[in-house]
């Protein structure tokens, strides 16, 4: 197990003295001056970031009394996940609505979305071997069950979650077969909030634990924000049924302004009376002025980080709706925001990985997205070692581009697992001191940022 440690304590380790927290796994938070060599770069806190097209840097990153042999040195970046490309449409022609993505493994790709030729049959599944072909299979829900936001896969069944009436009251359909055309087991309603929003994600994560990300309306009138809120809540159940209870857990968005103490009323959505008139009334607590506003829901882990897909409607409203992005390493608690991506449109994302890249798929006509991953490309690196203690590195490694790989979990349809980028070391001898020299380069317009070495001892 990997342990990060503070300042304090790095500095103890590199005058060599031992840890017992973990002996063979260390970690160098760059702020701690054991830079020596600089050029390009600007060091914030643990943070190394480029201030030019190109920089380097060289850091010294152990140190200890008697000779030893790294196993490697791992390196990270800063988590934003910036390397978005805007790509010709991924979903099929004929495919309408919000797109819900289900990529259960390797080769084996589902979309679920409205069919255009068909649009009173409810949604459809089309499967996909390769993100390129996709073959259509027909309806899997009703006309009446349209209004899917979400789905999740588990041992074989899929796990199809849609609002009754649209934007409130998910409900619950398992289907274990997406190619008959038919509607699968409708289990009902499973969850319901007295604020009415809806338009919730589904995550299974990897405890196997069922996550519910969905638009809380009670500080907004949603009919003046694209039926979006300022405000999020999170529930969960261990099998996807039962257990769903409003404000279970810290909101994971909240950027409310002041309350003014006002309860007001609003208009319901067109769709929401369809179904009849709900129990609960159509109200909100006013707020102070203008107020960002998120919703539609989708999320992803990859590694330790869970990353939060949205509508971003801005309270600026000379700016266009697209998709926000929010960040947490702990799926109960309040994530950050982590940026936006496109414009223009309203979006109603869907995420997913598959083909050995991660796909952002959006409702309307214009791009998808993809990208490599939150990693930034860019990225050279280099390890040496001081054999006799002079201070002074006796042997380094060749220079070679370092990055993060990535593999789905087998079993989970967004978790993905992350192999570190790292510095192979296997090379050098053992020594008393290590070092590593980097070479830092702007891809794609953007600029990489370093933030931890983790060094490993054999």
């Amino acid at each position: 197990m990997k342990k990060t440690l503070s300042t304090m304590m790095l500095a103890t380790i590199l005058n060599g003295c031992a840890t017992t927290e973990n002996p063979n796994s260390q970690t160098a938070s760059l702020s701690w001056g054991e830079i020596t060599q600089q050029e390009g770069i600007d060091i914030n806190g643990n943070q190394i970031r480029l201030t030019a097209d190109s920089g380097q840097f060289t850091a010294k990153v152990f140190q200890g009394r008697k000779p030893v042999k790294l196993a490697n040195i791992e390196v990270e970046q800063l988590p934003v996940w910036d390397n978005w490309q805007a790509v010709d449409k991924i979903v099929p022609a004929e495919a309408k609505d919000a797109p819900v993505f289900v990529p259960v493994s390797d080769g084996n790709y589902w979309l679920l979305a409205r069919y255009a030729k068909s649009p009173k049959t409810g949604y459809h599944a089309w499967h996909s071997t390769n993100m390129k072909d996709w073959t259509h299979h027909g309806p899997i829900s009703t006309h009446d069950n349209r209004w899917v936001t979400s789905a999740e896969y588990k041992d074989g069944q899929f796990y199809i979650y849609f609002d009754k009436p649209n934007d409130e009251d998910p409900h619950l359909i398992i289907d274990d077969d997406l190619t008959d055309g038919k509607q699968g087991k409708v289990v009902g309603k499973v969850f319901e909030d007295p604020t009415h929003g809806s338009d919730m994600a589904i995550f299974r994560n990897d405890d196997g634990n069922f996550h519910l990300i969905y638009e809380d309306w009670s500080p907004v009138d949603p009919s003046k924000h694209a039926w979006d809120s300022p405000l999020a809540g999170h529930a969960d159940s261990p099998d996807g049924i039962n257990g769903f209870e409003p404000h279970e857990y810290e909101p994971p968005i909240d950027v409310r302004t002041t309350p003014t103490g006002k309860i007001l009323p609003y208009k319901p959505h067109p769709n929401q009376m369809e179904f009849g008139k709900d129990p609960y009334p159509y109200v909100y607590q006013e707020h102070q002025g203008p107020q960002d506003a998120f919703g539609d829901y989708t999320l992803i882990k990859v590694g330790d980080h869970y990353y939060l897909f949205c509508d971003y409607d801005p309270a600026d409203k000379s700016k266009s709706m697209r998709v926000g992005r929010w960040r947490s390493d702990n799926i109960n608690k309040q994530f950050v925001w982590d940026g936006e991506v496109g414009a223009g449109f309203h979006p109603d994302p869907t995420v997913g990985f598959a083909e050995g890249k991660f796909y952002l798929l959006v409702q309307r006509a214009g791009n998808d997205y993809i990208s490599d991953g939150p990693w930034i490309d860019g990225v050279q690196a280099r390890a040496g070692v001081d054999i006799d203690n002079d201070g002074k590195i006796d042997q380094w490694t060749e220079f070679a581009n370092i990055k993060e790989t990535y593999q789905q979990k087998s079993g989970f349809v967004r978790v993905v697992e992350k192999k570190p980028a790292s510095i192979d070391v296997t090379s050098l001898p053992a020594g008393y001191s290590y070092s590593v020299e980097f070479k830092l380069s702007q891809h794609n317009q953007l600029k990489p940022v370093i933030t931890h070495l983790k060094t490993h001892i054999k």
